[in-house]
């Protein structure tokens, strides 16, 4: 009974040291964004409205899902701010270093905005499909002129991009890469109708 026991202390010993190391992660959005090389600009202001969400989404608990039909949640595998607010972070801070706008602001700060960028997370998760896991980004966006609130641009997106290892740590940078890519169509977007913005009024 004494060796049983001996053997038990430190097997336990292990257990709650590998408890205590096994607490939440937290994860980001902040990843390289690629340099503006064009050179296209709008002498425009830009104010990023505060990012609507499904309800499904909002926690800090990353989301996933088995099929189509049951939503469940990372216990252990968090968010560092909740998804809404990343988005929105990581929306201003694409458009601040690509330098596409004279000024880009987020809502209840700085002057009157020329432009006003709206978006409604409809989904933002870990999904499998069959026997593939993959990360889904799901997103409708749009930009107006900020004096008679007309619509100028709406570019929405349902994509998946696959996971080769179905490891949490991968799922921010590719939420990431594929918020990036649609945010340059965006962009692009933004080229082709330069000449109307150009003469809104301020």
């Amino acid at each position: 009974m004494i060796k049983v026991t001996g053997r038990i202390f430190p097997l336990v010993g292990i257990l709650i040291f590998a408890w205590a190391c096994g607490g939440p992660r937290y994860f980001d959005l902040q990843t390289e964004i690629p340099e503006n090389r064009g050179g296209f600009k709008l002498d425009k202001v830009l104010l990023v409205e505060d990012v609507e969400i499904n309800e499904t989404y909002r926690d800090y608990r990353i989301v996933y899902r088995e099929s189509p039909f049951q939503v469940k949640y990372h216990n252990f595998a968090l968010w560092s701010k909740t998804p809404e607010e990343l988005i929105e972070d990581a929306v201003i801070d694409f458009w601040k270093k690509r330098s596409v706008f004279k000024k880009v602001n987020a809502y209840g700060s700085g002057a009157d905005p020329d432009l006003t960028m709206r978006i409604r997370i409809d989904a933002i998760e870990k999904c499998r499909v069959q026997k593939n896991w993959f990360v889904r980004l799901a997103l409708d966006a749009e930009i107006a002129d900020s004096g008679n609130k007309g619509i100028l641009l709406v570019h929405s997106f349902d994509r998946k991009m696959r996971l080769e290892v179905n490891q949490i740590r991968f799922v921010p940078e590719k939420i990431s890469n594929i918020l990036h890519e649609e945010l340059l169509k965006i962009e692009a977007k933004l080229l082709q109708g330069k000449g109307a913005l150009d003469v809104l009024k301020k």
